[in-house]
């Protein structure tokens, strides 16, 4: 039943993905977030007076049932009194719900999945690294498919002996894990594994635990079900996406709804429909248009995220030419049916995307909010779509200064990982050679004194060299760990403090997270030149310096990586597409 104080204006329901989820954990995750948003969409009302923009009037983010309820300020009334949209978060969550699955089904799923993986992977760097048809300047768009082709087959070279190897790895763990004397960690370990990736295998393999996901989605979706004067909106990631999907999509007697289904990240392309769910899942898209009171479905995701890899498309149509027409938006066609399709950039690594669409201020959390306060309350929670197109819903700020400095500093992340790589290989040999040459580490692995030490080979007298293949193994390991603490440094501290700036509508005050007296942060450009210059410091002048300031030969290969930065300006182009029924 809805709240005792009556039902709200608007209902927010967050369902999270794979592996373990904390109880409240989604609902914190991303209503924090939220709250900020909407928190800065009030400061923009000019009638609102004096009025707090937002009041947190319920919190139970640890409960049995996780839910926050606030009051974001819409206005004045004529009378001069404040307007308040009740907006009600909650999540739905499986996972402290059933039996965690095995590691040996989830590394068994995990085989079946890797060359399906692998080869989304090669599709979406295609489509994300190749010119853009309107790009103007000739020059950058051969370069680019210049160096194109040689990285696509280099990731895949790299790509195909990662994945066998992870699996290789694997296996031996598993072989590992039935030995007494190490077994108990190393099942530990795999544990871990198991807990990350084992609900996408009980999705598909174990039935009767689907539906009963699929349940959990549909009982917290009944609360709202009998009130259509209240809009739902779903957001689902990864898995839950699919979860959603199906429970939205079934043509049941009883069947739940939604106004908006937003899937960020979504699995419904790679995992499908769980079977005996009432759909076979072959064609999502036309499940979707098939449903007499369908949602209106915004897919978002990030364009390095292995797991959606692009748009969501009809069966008939392709996901090729859905792609083509979100990177040639002046092109003929539509691409298709589909949902309104939203590509946005998010950290620029084929993993770590997957899981920050709820830290993407800028291009997720602001259009979720405004989505939310654009929503009237007595709009009819689920109409019917007329017309060939739609307008685009989910919508940034307009005219919005921080899109196009945050796109470019989120693909400085993947420049700078490649610089600290190539510095850190050209730089190895020096830092070692400088490091076993200063007595207190000498002293440390006890050289001239205890030639049997486990430290005895920092005592070599002779520099480090990558041409001596004794030692191959130090600088390698050496090269690895440089690499990691440049990018833990760049990628990490610097650039989370200075995006985090970046992403601000308004000035942090002492009090507030933002400032109400509407003042906005400086040109966000300049967290961008500020990082970019941290970036040559650390990963070119100051191996430079380590190099006696010499880049003949093959230390001029520590300049490549800076040059590619650049590249990082250049406009893609990309955008919302609207939905096409």
């Amino acid at each position: 039943m809805p709240p005792e104080e009556g039902p709200p204006d608007h209902v927010v329901l967050f369902v999270h993905g794979m592996g373990r989820a904390l109880k409240g954990g989604t609902l914190q995750e991303w209503a924090q977030p939220l709250m900020l948003s909407l928190h800065d969409e009030a400061l923009e009302c000019d009638d609102a007076g004096d009025h707090p923009p937002l009041i947190i009037t319920e919190a139970t983010a640890v409960g049995d049932a996780p839910q926050a309820r606030v009051k974001v300020l819409t206005g004045c009334s004529p009378s001069g009194g404040p307007v308040y949209l009740d907006v009600l978060m909650t999540e739905a969550s499986w996972a402290k719900d059933f039996e965690p699955a095995t590691v040996g089904a989830t590394f068994w799923w995990a085989v079946s999945q890797a060359w399906t993986v692998f080869t989304r992977c090669l599709r979406l760097l295609w489509w994300t690294f190749r010119p853009a048809s309107h790009e103007r300047i000739l020059p950058a768009r051969l370069l680019n498919w210049a160096l194109l082709i040689p990285f696509i087959s280099v990731v895949a070279v790299l790509g195909a002996a990662l994945i066998l190897g992870i699996l290789a790895l694997g296996l031996v763990l598993m072989v590992m894990a039935k030995i007494p004397a190490v077994g108990q960690f190393v099942s530990r370990l795999l544990a871990l594994f198991a807990d990350f990736l084992g609900d996408p295998q009980v999705w598909k393999r174990k039935q009767m635990q689907a539906a009963a996901m699929r349940q959990r989605i549909r009982e917290t979706l009944a609360r709202w079900n009998g009130d259509a004067g209240v809009p739902v909106t779903v957001v689902a990631h990864s898995q839950g996406a699919a979860i959603v999907g199906q429970v939205l999509f079934q043509r049941t007697e009883d069947p739940v709804r939604a106004t908006h289904f937003v899937s960020v990240g979504s699995g419904i392309d790679l995992l499908g429909y769980a079977e005996w769910g009432g759909t076979d899942g072959s064609d999502p898209v036309q499940d979707w248009l098939d449903v007499p009171h369908r949602p209106r479905w915004i897919n978002v995701w990030g364009k390095f995220d292995f797991v959606p890899a692009g748009p969501i498309s009809r069966a008939a149509d392709g996901r090729a030419a859905i792609f083509r027409k979100i990177f040639d938006r002046h092109g003929p066609g539509t691409g298709g049916p589909g949902p309104e399709e939203h590509p946005v950039y998010n950290r620029s690594a084929l993993v770590y995307d997957h899981v920050v669409y709820s830290r993407n201020r800028i291009e997720v959390i602001d259009p979720l909010a405004r989505l939310i306060l654009a929503t009237p309350r007595h709009e009819p929670a689920w109409p019917t779509t007329a017309g060939e197109q739609e307008p685009l819903l989910f919508t940034g700020v307009p005219g919005d200064t921080r899109l196009r400095p945050h796109r470019v500093m989120v693909k400085s992340l993947g420049v700078t990982r490649l610089a600290a790589l190539v510095a850190a290989v050209l730089t190895a040999p020096e830092v070692m050679t400088w490091l076993a040459s200063l007595n207190v580490v000498r002293g440390v692995a006890r050289c001239g004194v205890d030639p049997g030490s486990w430290l005895s080979w920092l005592c070599l007298g002779d520099p480090y060299r990558w041409s001596d293949p004794a030692d191959g193994w130090i600088l390698g390991v050496s090269a690895l760990v440089l690499t990691a603490l440049q990018i833990w440094v760049l990628n990490g501290m610097v650039w989370n403090g200075l995006h985090g700036l970046l992403e601000r509508r308004r000035k942090k005050s002492r009090t507030r997270s933002s400032d109400p007296d509407k003042r906005l942060p400086p040109n966000p450009w300049w967290q961008l030149w500020l990082y970019l210059a941290c970036a040559l410091v650390i990963t070119f002048v100051l191996p430079w310096l380590l190099l006696g300031g010499d880049l003949s030969g093959g230390d001029v290969l520590l300049a490549v990586p800076v040059l590619l930065y650049p590249f990082a300006f250049l406009r893609t182009g990309i955008g919302g597409l609207a939905a096409r029924v």
